[in-house]
């Protein structure tokens, strides 16, 4: 499964809440996510951030609806991915354009080193790091990884929208996902700032926090494959 935070901007408060919003219960307290404008893919680095808007989320008595009929997804954020050696942390850009494309950038102190873009057809890795990539179908990833993964999967998983026949397919292969802290975007819509997978064999666990999070806001979904890099053959 990929490696997938600091919240920027961010503050606590307490809401009551219908247990229908995902993983807020009754009466609880989330992260207020604030919202910044769109930026550009040269942006995408460790560097501090400002924010332009402020959700004025004081006297809300309910969460919004978790947001769904967006066309465009993208956020960023920090993710630890623990196992039995430790825990190694690193940056993420995720950009999706819903049941088309999924573009995402995992980097370090500001140095990209993988880049993954999938569609329905087709998924493609380029690890900058080992001067290697992969270009075909998803079936050499569900013999290595033992799960029915395709671009359906993956693209559920990072929004959050897991369905019964998802988890059922995770939980019988021993992973379990749940996303979790939902807040605000605006008055209208939530969605979750934090995502775990977690093996159940407890032989990993990743647990990534999201920010800057934007609806139907285009990001890059662009892929290079130097000629210099050798092709990975997988089994």
């Amino acid at each position: 499964m990929l490696s997938l935070l600091w919240m920027t901007s961010c503050r606590t408060i307490t809401l009551r809440c219908p247990k229908a919003f995902g993983q807020v219960v009754e009466v609880d307290t989330v992260t207020v996510v604030e919202i910044a404008p769109p930026v550009s893919e040269a942006e995408v680095s460790d560097a501090p951030e400002q924010v332009s808007a402020t959700l004025e989320t004081n006297s809300l008595d309910t969460l919004p609806p978790v947001a769904q009929g967006y066309q465009w997804l993208t956020y960023r954020g920090k993710a630890d991915v623990t196992d039995p050696e430790g825990t190694r942390t690193c940056n993420f850009y995720m950009v999706n354009r819903t049941d088309s494309i999924l573009y995402l950038n995992l980097h370090a102190s500001g140095i990209e080193f993988i880049r993954v873009v999938c569609t329905p057809d087709s998924f493609i890795y380029v690890n900058k790091l080992k001067y290697e990539y992969y270009k075909g179908s998803y079936e050499p990833l569900q013999r290595i990884s033992g799960l029915p993964m395709d671009f359906s999967m993956i693209q559920s998983v990072l929004n959050g929208t897991i369905d019964e026949e998802t988890e059922a397919a995770l939980r019988a292969k021993r992973w379990e996902v749940t996303p979790s802290a939902y807040a605000p975007l605006d008055s209208a819509r939530s969605f979750f700032t934090e995502l775990t997978l977690k093996d159940l064999n407890r032989l990993v666990e990743i647990h990534a926090v999201m920010k800057l999070i934007r609806l139907d806001v285009p990001g890059p979904t662009a892929i290079h494959i130097p000629d210099r890099f050798k092709e990975l053959k997988m089994p």
